[in-house]
């Protein structure tokens, strides 16, 4: 009879009788960073190609500044830039 009454007891209060419980917050959060380090990672590997792009075009625009390239071959190198 006793172990009856503590097994049903022990039955109502659930696997977590004394507090505590897996931290549900942990699951999101290990996200929350997993995607912000995959973020920056990417951002810092594409972000050299865009300043390796942005530099060609101002040394295009310089050498058209200083006369050094016509205006067709000028917008002939931009528009080949722009496809890459």
């Amino acid at each position: 009879m006793i172990t009856a009454a503590l097994t049903s007891a022990a039955a109502a209060s659930g696997p977590y009788w004394h507090g505590g419980g897996f931290p549900f917050f942990v699951v999101p959060a290990f996200f929350f960073v997993a995607f912000l380090v995959v973020f920056l990672v990417f951002g810092v590997f594409r972000r050299g190609s865009w300043r390796a792009l942005s530099d060609a075009r101002a040394v295009l625009a310089d050498r058209f500044a200083r006369g050094d390239i016509g205006a067709e071959e000028y917008r002939s190198r931009l528009s080949e830039l722009s496809r890459k």
